[in-house]
């Protein structure tokens, strides 16, 4: 056998060996935080200009003291310059060590002094209303917590401020490899005694598609899925009818992402995702929401 074919199957073997060991090397996905650290990110939650909201209430439309198509317009009119007021604000996530094996985490709110919001077609009291929500959105609006080994540690948040700490922030507990995959502890869904539902299901995984070596550093590669699915009948109460009306109504919430862990670090490199809501009856909406940190 020639000298040249021996190279070659000697590179084959060597690289195929690099790539079984790999696919089965076993990595820990931990925060590293320093005592005295500040780990900050701009939190981006940008809505897609092609999203749209609208709320059908039903006969619950009579107990508005307007309740013509020119009251409704003006209402949905005041939603969309409330909209357009949070935009104007930057969302700057801080994750500190407090001891004790837990990360604590806090989400600040800061007007973008860059974004100026027109409201000159907007009467005072609604200049009002708007300027003291965008001054309500100065500040801390979340506050959670995480273990450094990965898992939700503030259980007693709100369901929707969990949500947000488990998609950005929550790790698997547990050494992983590529191809292993873990759930998130979240629900994205969150209905009352008004709905009954007729058919749901979930999907709920995350997974370790690669690792990878960038300036020789090990870089995990993690990708999002979630999926939930509701479909039954919302029951609006009603003062003429003890009963109530019954809508329709199908919610369907997904999440994708695409991020990128540093193993050496333990914190995130990149993290880009893109959350979507597409719902009809009570509540009628196609939202798409893109969700990234970007390290400050």
């Amino acid at each position: 056998m020639s000298p040249n074919k021996l190279l070659v199957i000697a590179l084959v073997f060597l690289t195929s060996n690099a790539f079984s060991q790999k696919k089965h090397q076993q990595v820990d996905l931990d925060w590293k935080i320093g005592k005295q650290e500040k780990l900050s990110y701009l939190t981006m939650m940008t809505n897609i200009d092609t999203s749209s909201i609208d709320l059908n209430f039903g006969s619950l439309n009579e107990s508005f003291s307007d309740s013509t198509k020119t009251g409704i317009d003006e209402v949905k009119s005041i939603f969309k310059k409330i909209n357009e007021s949070l935009k104007s604000v930057d969302l700057v996530t801080t994750l500190s060590n407090k001891g004790s094996g837990i990360i604590d985490i806090a989400v600040v709110a800061n007007l973008n002094k860059n974004t100026q919001l027109s409201l000159d077609t907007v009467d005072d009291v609604k200049k009002e209303i708007i300027a003291r929500l965008q001054t309500m959105n100065q500040g801390v609006v979340l506050r959670g917590s995480v273990y450094q080994s990965g898992g939700i540690h503030s259980f007693w948040v709100k369901s929707n401020q969990k949500n947000l700490i488990s998609i950005f922030f929550e790790l698997p507990t547990k050494p992983v490899k590529i191809g292993d995959t873990w759930k998130l502890d979240i629900n994205l869904i969150s209905n009352d005694q008004n709905f009954d539902c007729d058919s749901s299901y979930k999907f709920n995984e995350v997974k370790l598609i690669d690792i990878k070596k960038v300036n020789n550093e090990n870089i995990a590669v993690v990708k999002y899925n979630i999926v939930e699915y509701v479909k039954g009948v919302f029951y609006t109460p009603s003062r003429s009818n003890n009963q109530g009306e019954k809508t329709e109504t199908t919610m369907k919430f997904t999440h994708q992402a695409i991020a990128e862990f540093s193993i050496e670090k333990g914190r995130w490199i990149s993290y880009d995702g893109l959350m979507t809501l597409v719902s009809s009856g009570i509540l009628t909406a196609n939202q798409k929401t893109k969700l990234t940190l970007l390290k400050v």
